[in-house]
């Protein structure tokens, strides 16, 4: 008798398929026909593993992060390299999984904070959180630069932390809305050019996403 495939694994692949759906059309505009679909799961079990729609979309926030968090703030929390290269990474990462083709269009974060803004205190504050803790792993990298002598001392790190944290917002609509390669690189090059140190360090490109255009 053929085994099937864990539980845990088919949960998993359900909430993949369900994220996928809600950063692909928005919270309202997906209905629970779409998440039915999107997990391959019957709405009795959909309801039991996840909870209501509120529930899966806040599931579904929480399971971009845990896909995505290590490759777009692990190089800030190790900080191997000179800072104006950990954010040129930075930035130049969310924009290119923006304009993924193998990705839905723009950052799911950002794309659920302009949805939402008039959307539910419930997702306000879940959004609020997650956006916070990028901004707190963007200035634990300032703080990190700054003490490391690549940021004068007396940089407020909370205004440039602002300004990268800025920079993730706009590189994310400028791919959702076809912004190509080559304008995505000019707008990381001209971001990097506004940081203290500019210029110090040789910034290289090198990525291995396909991008849409």
């Amino acid at each position: 008798m053929t085994r099937g495939r864990p539980r845990k694994t088919e949960t998993l692949d359900a909430l993949h398929g369900i994220m996928r759906a809600f950063w692909q059309n928005g919270y309202k505009a997906t209905s629970m026909n779409d998440l039915v679909d999107a997990s391959g799961m019957a709405k009795p079990s959909l309801y039991a593993a996840f909870g209501d729609k509120e529930a899966m979309f806040e599931k579904s926030l929480l399971h971009y992060f845990d896909c995505y968090g290590d490759m777009v703030f692990g190089p800030l929390a190790a900080a191997d390299h000179h800072y104006l290269l950990d954010f040129q990474e930075l930035i130049r990462t969310v924009g290119y999984l923006a304009a993924d083709e193998s990705t839905p269009m723009g950052c799911f974060l950002f794309n659920s904070q302009v949805e939402v803004a008039y959307g539910s205190e419930r997702h306000k504050a879940l959004l609020a959180d997650l956006g916070q803790a990028r901004f707190n792993a963007i200035k634990t990298r300032v703080l990190k630069a700054i003490d490391a002598g690549q940021v004068p001392e007396e940089q407020d790190p909370d205004t440039l932390a602002t300004f990268i944290d800025g920079q993730l917002a706009a590189v994310s609509i400028l791919a959702r809305s076809g912004g190509t390669k080559n304008q995505i690189d000019t707008f990381v090059e001209t971001a990097m050019r506004a940081l203290p140190s500019y210029g110090s360090v040789d910034l290289e490109t090198s990525n291995s996403f396909t991008l849409r255009q």
